[in-house]
């Protein structure tokens, strides 16, 4: 049976598969780079979902991410934060991730991340754990080059009591400059 990790990382391959015919078209076409969808800056709001490992039931609720351009081409930095319902409260997990870029076509991005995470629960028990996420990021821009969507599924390590891992995604509209 197929777990939640392993779902994950075949929809992150799928996806990542899916535009390769229009990169050998831009090879072709000789249009390597594209200015219009080269962005320094980029906001995103929408959706999030987690669920911990082994056996954990889902969280949901919504996420903000502000991403930015650290090295041409080669280094990209996001904050990223989420608002999780819990059993008995809130959960905020809060990341810095370095993420290495990879431009599939005109439209499509594709990032690797990894980066520390903070996890503060209200409610009771009240706490804050410190962790590290890995992640992959798919952004498409599909019109414009200045709104377009992402989605980005991740896994993390949290250190309470004793380790906890747990995978998730989140994604929504994006804005770029």
């Amino acid at each position: 049976m197929a777990t939640p990790a392993r779902l994950a990382l075949l929809l992150g391959a799928l996806t990542a598969l899916l535009p390769t015919p229009a990169l050998a078209e831009d090879a072709q076409s000789g249009d390597e780079t594209d200015t219009d969808s080269a962005h320094t800056l980029v906001v995103g709001a929408g959706g999030a979902t987690e669920l911990e490992l082994p056996g954990g039931s889902p969280r949901l609720g919504a996420n903000v991410m502000v991403e930015w351009e650290a090295i041409d081409d080669w280094l990209e930095l996001e904050v990223g934060a989420s608002l999780l319902a819990e059993t008995n409260g809130i959960e905020v997990p809060v990341d810095l991730l370095a993420k290495k870029p990879f431009k599939l076509t005109r439209w499509a991005e594709f990032m690797v991340g990894v980066g520390p995470e903070v996890v503060h629960v209200s409610g009771s028990p009240r706490a804050t754990y410190f962790g590290g996420e890995a992640a992959l990021d798919f952004m498409f821009w599909p019109s414009g080059h200045r709104l377009g969507l992402w989605v980005e599924p991740e896994y993390d390590l949290i250190f309470e009591r004793t380790p906890s891992s747990g995978v998730g995604a989140s994604g929504g509209l994006l804005v770029g400059w």
